[in-house]
């Protein structure tokens, strides 16, 4: 994956995204899915030492938090998306429905059954960016620590 990222960077693309996958139930290999813990283990070996070369297109907390350094619920209308059926409930992962309006999607949309803190099994292991990035770009321009905290990493290029 490291290597990946000096080859996207050498093709002089402007910035890359990563997010981990999860075993939502419509997957058809669900045995090969990572668990938190493990996620975490990962993108630790991924990330850390980061070259200053690697652009993403991500704020470095939510990259912390793939790392297990940050801890973020999930804010699952942080990320609406909308296509030719209307406007995907959350999460696109779980295609539980469209709404036709935006309108709809926010006001009958039962939002606390998402994210990991809600129970929803479904949701327990998830680290996916539609959700976590809202709360990461959220925690930084809430909070004066994740102000700070994003700006070091910015400078630095350490997360």
């Amino acid at each position: 994956v490291r290597q990946f990222f000096d080859d996207m960077m050498d093709l002089k693309i402007e910035g890359m995204m990563v997010s981990p996958g999860y075993s939502y139930s419509k997957a058809p290999d669900q045995e090969h899915f990572l668990r938190r813990e493990r996620t975490n283990e990962l993108f630790t070996q991924i990330l850390s030492h980061k070259k200053r070369r690697w652009q993403f297109n991500q704020s470095p907390l939510f990259l912390r938090f793939l790392m297990g350094k940050q801890d973020f619920e999930c804010t699952p209308w942080g990320n609406p998306l909308y296509n030719m059926f209307g406007w995907q409930r959350p999460c696109y992962l779980l295609q539980e429905g469209y709404a036709d309006s935006f309108e709809d999607l926010m006001e009958a949309t039962e939002w606390d059954r998402y994210g990991r803190s809600s129970g929803n099994e479904k949701c327990a292991d998830c680290m996916v960016h539609c959700g976590y990035e809202a709360s990461a770009v959220h925690h930084t321009f809430n909070s004066f620590k994740g102000f700070k905290d994003t700006v070091f990493a910015t400078i630095t290029g350490r997360l």
